[in-house]
């Protein structure tokens, strides 16, 4: 399998187009933050919110604008968990300078992320295999989402002692978890017995 393979078929498309601006996005996110810091205006922290939300919602409308318009792409599919990957990773980075996101978190995700697209890759070249994600990934993200969320509005709610954003993280903990096994058992099967 070849890079190039990625732009058989149809590139311009709506949902390789909406998962570009994701990425773009993200970085408006941390900018509006740092302005929150520095000025104080909880406008800044408004327009977070809205650019996170416009995010969320481009991230689950992007798939299903693909099928609708029939343009389901080899770049497609590769280009929505990248863009995944890269919006989580920049707002995490962006929530522990501006919203004591723990550190210890953003390097599990790190970790989990480079070893899932390491052994991606080695499937993708070497075999043309394109692993799809799983249904623990895929909540993952969602949550990851709403962790998100929850730290930049940063409420002061808690529950039975602990506050919206500890229990958000340890939801994120245990799908980072289940989402591992579930890559392990996708990878080993087809590394040790050659089938899919």
């Amino acid at each position: 399998m070849k890079v190039t393979d990625l732009l058989e078929g149809r590139v311009a498309t709506w949902s390789n187009l909406i998962s570009v601006l994701r990425i773009l996005m993200a970085p408006a996110i941390a900018v509006a933050l740092y302005y929150e810091r520095i000025t104080g205006d909880i406008w800044y922290c408004k327009v977070a919110v809205a650019l996170y939300l416009i995010v969320a919602v481009s991230d689950f409308i992007d798939g299903i604008l693909a099928r609708l318009l029939h343009q389901v792409s080899r770049l497609g599919q590769f280009l929505d968990p990248l863009a995944d990957k890269c919006v989580i990773l920049i707002i995490a980075v962006t929530l522990y300078y501006f919203r004591q996101f723990p550190l210890w978190m953003i390097v599990l995700i790190l970790v989990r992320d480079m070893l899932h697209i390491i052994g991606g890759l080695y499937l993708f070249y070497a075999y043309d295999i394109q692993v799809r994600p799983s249904v623990a990934g895929k909540w993952m993200v969602v949550v990851m989402g709403l962790c998100g969320f929850i730290f930049i509005v940063n409420p002061s709610y808690a529950f039975a002692g602990y506050t919206l954003q500890q229990i958000s993280l340890l939801l994120v903990l245990l799908l980072i978890i289940l989402s591992s096994i579930s890559n392990w058992r996708i990878y080993s099967k087809f590394y040790f017995t050659g089938k899919r």
